[in-house]
């Protein structure tokens, strides 16, 4: 490709510098890779991916060839470029690396559009499964994983995410050619039944899937090409999702920092739970509500003493015979009645209220009501008859 990579990454130097550290002489195994010619390095040893980016953008920094091993990770790149090709040739070496009396720091993969054509021409192989080609990389991480589950120390193992290498700004490939590309590594060449999401991301998702099954890390080497305007339009294959590590942050965070500022202490705007529980009615009593008033809910409002009378109506007299009088009566509030006859003391009774045996000549009745209150009608109803014989 035109393009040169090894400035790609300079403009993050400065801000990832403390990242490197000094480590002490390490092995020349410390850093292994695994991967096809476009997604790790190219055969000539010039302008290529993965590591000759990597080593181009920070090989001026003193100690970065023993601290990751850039020239031992080129060389180990040079064989296989199909999936088969990766594990009759570079697994091997790959594993006897790991394995070999030396601590391992990193190991990496990557997959490329061999891989994902799963065959020897790198644009227009045969359709290929995406079941079949997960269980291939699966059984390719797999073993990676065992390896370095038997190493000693801790080591840090990544997965980069597929792009296509090839449809960037002024590679001098037309757009209709780009297009077919990008159709043939997503689109006819990987059936659309037997993947788990859309054919376009349908290889970035067996990656992810590999990742978490298997403890790795999955970088999005597109973010860090788009930084140096690099214009690869891999965010129309695999957008960068929230989660996944740009590639030189994947790269370096294993190597521990040396002689750099501590980082900042978690704050509650870093950390959440490190947050003040909101005030609430226990912790500040000011913050509860008011107890409930008369004001506010008029069902607790005390009952007003009734201090109005009733009214009371005789409604009739009928006599019973020659001496015996009935009386009824009512009165418009619910209570009680006090009855009198010739002016004797007023007594409780009911309507209608009936007298018998009276005397001949004229005789007076009176009643009042009584409320529930205790109000009682101060103008009693009087009725005046009279007996004749």
């Amino acid at each position: 490709m035109p393009v040169n990579f090894k400035s790609v990454l300079a403009a993050l130097a400065a801000t990832i510098l403390c990242s490197l550290g000094t480590a002490a002489a390490a092995s020349a195994d410390s850093y292994v890779s695994l991967g096809d010619s476009s997604s790790t390095s190219s055969s000539s040893g010039g302008a290529s991916m993965y590591p000759d980016l990597l080593f181009g953008g920070y090989g001026s920094f003193p100690g970065f060839g023993e601290t990751l091993g850039a020239d031992e990770h080129v060389a180990l790149a040079q064989a296989g470029q199909v999936l088969a090709g990766l594990k009759a040739e570079q697994l091997p070496q790959a594993l006897a690396a790991i394995n070999d009396p030396d601590d391992t720091k990193a190991v990496t993969l990557a997959i490329g559009a061999n891989d994902a054509l799963g065959a020897d021409d790198p644009c227009f192989g045969e359709p290929s499964g995406c079941a079949a080609w997960q269980a291939s990389y699966d059984d390719l991480v797999a073993q990676i994983r065992n390896a370095l589950d038997n190493d000693p120390g801790d080591e840090f193992f990544g997965l980069m995410s597929y792009y296509n290498p090839f449809r960037w700004d002024g590679s001098g490939i037309s757009p209709e050619d780009q297009q077919h590309i990008d159709l043939m590594l997503f689109g006819a060449n990987l059936i659309p039944d037997q993947c788990a999401v859309e054919v376009s991301t349908g290889v970035n998702d067996i990656v992810r899937q590999a990742g978490s099954k298997y403890g790795a890390v999955v970088a999005d080497p597109y973010q860090a090409f788009l930084d140096a305007n690099g214009s690869f339009l891999a965010d129309s294959i695999h957008a960068n999702a929230a989660g996944n590590a740009a590639i030189a942050d994947a790269f370096l965070d294993p190597v521990q920092p040396v002689d750099c500022d501590p980082p900042p202490e978690p704050t509650c705007e870093t950390d959440p739970s490190l947050c003040p529980p909101e005030p609430s009615c226990e912790t500040d009593q000011s913050l509860c509500p008011p107890d409930p008033t008369c004001e506010t809910d008029p069902s607790l409002c005390p009952t007003p003493k009734d201090k109005v009378a009733p009214k009371t109506r005789l409604i009739s007299m009928k006599r019973l015979g020659r001496r015996s009088v009935a009386f009824r009566f009512r009165s418009n509030e619910a209570g009680s009645f006090r009855c009198s006859i010739d002016g004797r003391r007023f007594r409780r009774c009911a309507s209608p209220k009936v007298y018998r045996r009276l005397t001949k000549g004229r005789h007076v009745f009176r009643v009042r009501a009584v409320d529930k209150a205790g109000n009682v009608d101060r103008s009693p109803v009087r009725r005046v008859f009279r007996i004749k014989r």
